[in-house]
């Protein structure tokens, strides 16, 4: 069998059961009878030769043969979607996007700027520390900013390097007696003082830490919050340092009695990512390319 020779409704109710995981939802969504899209799951079986799914309590867990499927499949439908009838919630255009906390002074200029140029709606989401891929895939955000590299390759997702940065100490007038005539600091003498912590995710996931730990080192931490905008108060309140991207600072507009220390090592140098679906829409890649070109004037 080729692709010709498939009713191509069954991929319809295909595309849904892997984004519901559900006959009932499926059906539902389809305005079709469960016994229909049981019967249209069966033909599915059939002309692939897989299962497809396999019944977990309530829900229909895809094989992986349909999972490799869903990495190609979603994105076709979603973009389809997209260039023939608008957004799916509406005829609103809506772009959202995820990125680390680090980078909304960065970046949140150039997404209103082009958000409004666009005629759209942004939706910046919480970031977290973890694989966003099949949201992703389903549609339900449109970019991911994010800290790391070598991302497993999907072909249904694109990923891209922007460049890299490196980490710096920042701290107030509490400190400064202590720190006068300092050039840099080791990675080793972060431990020597307390430490102001802005990530939405736990110590042991952030990487700094992770790579402390792996040296049997450790900081301690005093304040702790997911918010880059109590950063400077507290620095020029108490004796607290924080270790941030560099970009972070140069974009910071109230940097009044705060000084910055960098950090010696490969350790201290974070490498930054986009993805998004090969299959984005062009409105969408002249967006992400906007927001690509203001973040390699700090990252390289």
């Amino acid at each position: 069998m080729n692709i010709l020779q498939l009713d191509m409704n069954l991929l319809k109710v295909l595309y849904v059961m892997l984004t519901t995981g559900s006959t009932s939802r499926t059906a539902q969504k389809l305005a079709l009878s469960p016994s229909a899209v049981s019967h249209a799951l069966a033909r599915l079986r059939e002309s692939l030769g897989d299962p497809l799914f396999r019944r977990e309590g309530n829900s229909q867990v895809p094989t992986p043969f349909a999972l490799a499927i869903k990495d190609r499949l979603i994105p076709l439908f979603i973009s389809l979607n997209e260039e023939l009838f608008g957004e799916e919630n509406g005829e609103d255009r809506r772009f959202r996007v995820v990125l680390p906390p680090a980078l909304n002074v960065l970046l949140t200029p150039e997404l209103a700027r082009k958000g409004h140029q666009a005629g759209a709606i942004i939706e910046c989401l919480p970031f977290e520390r973890r694989a966003w891929r099949d949201e992703l895939l389903e549609g339900k955000i449109d970019l991911l900013v994010a800290i790391g590299d070598h991302q497993k390759s999907v072909s249904a997702l694109h990923y891209e390097r922007v460049g890299s940065t490196r980490l710096i100490a920042v701290y107030g007038p509490p400190l400064q007696a202590k720190l006068k005539g300092r050039a840099a600091l080791t990675f080793e003498e972060l431990g020597q003082f307390s430490h102001f912590y802005c990530h939405p995710w736990p110590q042991a996931s952030n990487e700094l830490d992770r790579q402390q730990a792996r040296a049997g080192l450790a900081r301690r931490l005093a304040f702790t919050c997911s918010d880059y905008g109590q950063l400077a108060p507290a620095l020029r309140s108490a004796p607290l340092m924080a270790i941030v991207p560099a970009p972070w600072f140069e974009t910071l507009s109230d940097k009044q009695h705060l000084s910055t220390l960098p950090l010696c090592g490969d350790k201290a140098e974070g490498s930054l990512f986009l993805q998004y679906r090969t299959s984005t829409v062009e409105w969408k890649r002249r967006l992400i390319a906007a927001l690509k070109q203001a973040l390699t004037a700090y990252y390289r």
